[in-house]
């Protein structure tokens, strides 16, 4: 099986679980490409049997790539298997890390045509380090709205890897 994995990460997270697919995957004998969506070559479609396109949120949006691409793709994506996989500090809340509940995908996703197999949403990572200085303020007191997370934790992985475990399989499941 050979799959296409496109992403968008802002501060690497999403990055991230898409090498960790990339090596579920090749582990399972697939071969996997990865391409940063906003940096695409002109693909070959025909070379793929799969789709997964993945994407983090920032300050509740997408990155206007992920959007064009989309946009753009959206017959090739509702013609072959595809999967979407979301990354936001905002999942690593029970109440919102499905597709139910999660309402920046559900916004994309009421806003186009295309129709994956699966939709996952991953919690991201907090990681002050990474972000400028109007990110980390801003990430600092969303934290500190947030009753399970303290505003002066400096790093703080919240994905839960097992969840990322299940979409690989799902995707890799005759």
């Amino acid at each position: 099986m050979n799959i296409v994995v496109l992403y968008s990460s802002r501060f690497g997270q999403t990055l991230k679980i898409a090498h960790a697919l990339q090596s579920q995957w090749q582990q399972a004998s697939c071969k996997v490409d990865l391409f940063n969506i906003e940096q695409t070559p002109t693909l070959d479609w025909d070379a793929y049997d799969v789709i997964v396109i993945g994407a983090s949120i920032r300050y509740g949006h997408y990155a206007k790539a992920v959007h064009r691409f989309i946009d753009t793709h959206t017959e090739i994506l509702n013609q072959k298997p595809s999967y979407f996989y979301s990354v936001s500090i905002l999942a690593a809340k029970a109440e919102k890390s499905t597709f139910a509940t999660h309402p920046y995908t559900q916004k994309l996703f009421a806003n186009c045509s295309w129709q994956p197999q699966h939709i996952a949403i991953f919690a991201g990572e907090l990681a002050y380090r990474k972000y400028h200085i109007v990110d980390k303020y801003l990430m600092k007191l969303v934290m500190s709205f947030n009753k399970n997370v303290s505003s002066d934790v400096q790093e703080m992985e919240f994905t839960d890897w097992e969840k990322v475990k299940q979409l690989g399989e799902l995707v890799v499941q005759p």
